[in-house]
């Protein structure tokens, strides 16, 4: 270890603290506004603020159309970076506290964003400050890479910096796990849509269901107003209800003369992992096979009950898998929206490297929503990441953890889909560590600032390792 470099990084936690509130507090959603930002105002906003603090710690900054921007430190001509993410997903259902607050309470920062991904990429920018002021001669560049657009899946960021820039040598993206990352599931989103000619079957009709926010999410909340004569309305609320009493789901059924609004609660969590949440929209799919709902619409929505459901497998799908160390295949459901004319649900499918092949899955999912009327239509897709547990990056890294810890680097698995995917030359290392309550895209996010200041300490040796 070096006691001056953990002196040093210590010195800043104050400010750090203090940066990644700032930004915690900007709503840094992507969106299609009228601002002329390539994703919207409140990440521009997000970005200036992140090049503001950069300049203060004396790095040079580039702001590339506003489409990416990073800090500079050395003048090597080979460049190492570390790049996170300062978009976020929308904050969902179900917090004690204002997801956008920036504050401290506890020990800990609270807010949407704070472990995924801005307080571990702001680390980052202070573990740079203090390796710099170590004073070491660096054999090449550092880079701390401020990204823009990962949350939606779409990384247009990584596209603008490769068009501009060379890959680095040498990347992490600080939106993993601790020790080192090697293997990441590979990614297949997707919306099906199905529509509906209109019949005069007897039934309730569909009037809407709507449900979740966010691909990168678990929904949390999902609903359905059903409309049709009142004996019908009341056979399928006494039936949902019974139903949901049964499973001990949380629902509020509201019944008026000509129709009836079921709402179902789950709870949020990361898409990648769907075990940790409650999926509230296949909850309610599976509570709406008791209704009575008419034509194509009814059809649709049992097959999205009987296929996916609360299933995180895909095993009702065919698409089943495992890997010992990658883990296992999983599904989330993450968004429903339409009514008694068309049906569209958006999902996510990670796989496990080394197991079933995309084109396998793919044909599966094209085979089985074709059948029920549905469209298969991938909107991103991003193949697993592998690397050898020999290869010169995993040991850098795993040198850099066994120099700030004494501890010997075992190699993880991660579900997600990170930059890694799309940047080459880079693999997930850190954040999160073991054990630790990983509120990631679920309600009541917070990071510990022990763990924020253990972070930065392990990133300014990671960092230490790849540019000598």
């Amino acid at each position: 270890m070096n006691e001056r470099l953990d002196r040093i990084v210590k010195s800043y936690l104050p400010r750090l603290v203090q940066s990644v509130c700032e930004s915690v507090r900007i709503p840094s959603l992507c969106a299609e506004d009228a601002s002329g930002f390539p994703y919207g105002m409140e990440i521009a906003r997000a970005a200036d603020h992140a090049m503001a603090c950069a300049r203060q710690l004396d790095f040079k900054v580039t702001d590339l159309d506003g489409k990416i921007c990073w800090a500079d430190y050395g003048d090597g001509e080979e460049t190492v970076a570390v790049m996170g993410h300062l978009d976020v997903v929308a904050p969902g259902e179900g917090w004690d506290f204002e997801p956008f607050c920036g504050c401290v309470k506890n020990g800990a920062i609270l807010g949407r964003g704070t472990q995924d991904d801005k307080g571990p990429l702001f680390s980052s920018l202070y573990a740079l400050k203090a390796v710099a002021d170590l004073g070491i001669p660096l054999s090449k560049r550092v880079r701390i890479i401020f990204g823009m657009d990962e949350e939606s899946g779409k990384m247009r960021d990584v596209e603008a910096y490769l068009k501009s820039e060379r890959p680095p040598l040498y990347a992490f993206t600080p939106d993993g796990a601790y020790p080192v990352v090697n293997t990441e599931k590979g990614t297949i989103k997707f919306t099906s849509t199905a529509v509906f000619e209109t019949t005069s079957e007897e039934g309730l009709s569909l009037e809407k269901i709507a449900g979740g926010e966010s691909v990168g999410s678990v929904p949390a909340r999902a609903e359905a107003v059903l409309r049709g004569e009142i004996q019908a309305l009341e056979r399928t609320a006494s039936a949902v209800a019974a139903a949901a009493k049964r499973n001990g789901w949380k629902t509020k059924i509201a019944a008026a003369s000509d129709h009836l609004t079921i709402t179902v609660y789950g709870k949020a969590a990361h898409a990648t992992l769907p075990e940790l949440g409650e999926n509230a929209v296949g909850r309610l799919l599976i509570l709406l096979q008791a209704a009575e709902i008419s034509g194509g619409a009814g059809k649709f929505v049992r097959f999205l009950a009987d296929k996916i459901g609360v299933e995180a497998d895909g095993r009702s799908l065919g698409i089943r898998a495992s890997h010992a160390h990658c883990g296992a295949l999983t599904v989330n459901m993450a968004k429903i929206s339409g009514d008694e004319h068309s049906i569209t649900v958006t999902c996510g499918i990670y796989i496990p490297a080394e197991t079933i092949s995309f084109d396998s899955v793919c044909a599966a999912l094209e085979q089985a929503f074709s059948a029920a009327g549905g469209s298969f239509d991938p909107f991103a897709k991003a193949a697993p990441l592998f690397y050898s547990p020999e290869h010169p990056l995993i040991k850098t890294l795993q040198r850099g953890y066994h120099n700030a810890t004494g501890k010997e680097p075992y190699l993880v698995s991660m579900c997600g889909g990170t930059y890694s995917k799309r940047m080459p030359n880079m693999v997930p290392y850190g954040a999160t560590f073991e054990n630790e309550d990983d509120r990631a895209h679920g309600a009541n996010e917070r990071l510990l600032i022990t763990n924020l200041m253990e972070s930065t300490r392990l990133m300014a040796y990671a960092i230490l390792e790849m540019a000598r």
